[in-house]
C-alpha cells in the first residue's frame, strides 16, 4: 500500500510559489509547507486496529508517496494524528535517532524549536497581499509554526473502505486543502489580522489552525 500526500487549494493542484486568491479578498503565495504525521492504524473489519507506520515528515512541495506493508484483505478505515504524541515530543534528545529517523536532527529538517520544547508539528509560511489590489506586492508575511502538546490532534478516517488486491499496489491519497486551512467551516482565519503564530503567543490562533487543518483534510 502506498499512502500519497498531496496538497490543494480549492480544490486545484497546489504548487509552490503560485499566487492564489482567498475568499476574504486575500492574494497568497505558500513559499513553505510541512507538517508531522504519526501512527498511522489500519482498521479491519472487526474494528482490530494495527499500526503501519509510526511517523511521517512530509513536505507538500514534493507530494511525498510513503510505502507501507499491508497483507491483501479488506479494510474499513484508518486513523492518523497531525503532530508528535506527548510521550514523544519532550524530554526526547533528537540525537539518539538515526539521521534518516523523521525525529533525528538531520531527518527533521528544522521541525524543533529545542529538544526540552519539542517539534514544529506544522509549518505554513509564505507572503500575503492583504489590500485587494489586483497586482499589488506580496509584502505580508505569514508563518504558522505549531507545536507543543494541546495541539496534537488525531484525524478519524474510519468510514474509508478500501480493498488491498493480492499482488496489486493500492494508492491512498491523503489531501489537504489549503483554502480550507483559512476558510474553515466554522472559523474563517483573515490574513490580514491573523497571520503569524509560533504557537507560545499565540496559542489561540495556533489551536485554531490546528482544528481548521483537521477539517481540510480527505482521505480518497
Amino acid at each position: 500500500m502506498q499512502v500519497a500526500f498531496s496538497a490543494q487549494f480549492k480544490g486545484e493542484p497546489f504548487v509552490l510559489g503560485s499566487v492564489y486568491h482567498d475568499d476574504m479578498g486575500n492574494r497568497l503565495r505558500v513559499d513553505n509547507f510541512m507538517s508531522y504525521f504519526s501512527l498511522l492504524n489500519v482498521i479491519s473489519p472487526d474494528g482490530t486496529e494495527t499500526l503501519v507506520n509510526d511517523f511521517s515528515l512530509v513536505n507538500f512541495a514534493n507530494g511525498d508517496v510513503h510505502t507501507i506493508e499491508l497483507e491483501s484483505g479488506d479494510y474499513k478505515g484508518l486513523e492518523f494524528n497531525l503532530g508528535i504524541p506527548k510521550e514523544y515530543n519532550k524530554d526526547v534528545d533528537p540525537t539518539t535517532y538515526p539521521n534518516d529517523h523523521p525525529l533525528s536532527v538531520q531527518g527533521s529538517q528544522g521541525m524543533f524549536w529545542h529538544w526540552n520544547t519539542g517539534y514544529i508539528f506544522t509549518k505554513l509560511e509564505g507572503k500575503a497581499d492583504t489590500t485587494g489590489v489586483e497586482g499589488a506586492e506580496l509584502l505580508h508575511p505569514f508563518a504558522f509554526h505549531v507545536g507543543d502538546d494541546p495541539m496534537f490532534r488525531q484525524h478519524d478516517a474510519s468510514n474509508f473502505n478500501f480493498t488491498i488486491e493480492p499482488g496489486s499496489t493500492q494508492i491512498i491519497h491523503v489531501i489537504i486543502d489549503i483554502e480550507k486551512i483559512m476558510k474553515g467551516e466554522d472559523d474563517e482565519i483573515d490574513l490580514a489580522t491573523d497571520f503569524i503564530t509560533h504557537t507560545s503567543g499565540n496559542t489561540v490562533l495556533a489551536s485554531r489552525f490546528m482544528n481548521n487543518f483537521n477539517k481540510a483534510i480527505r482521505v480518497e
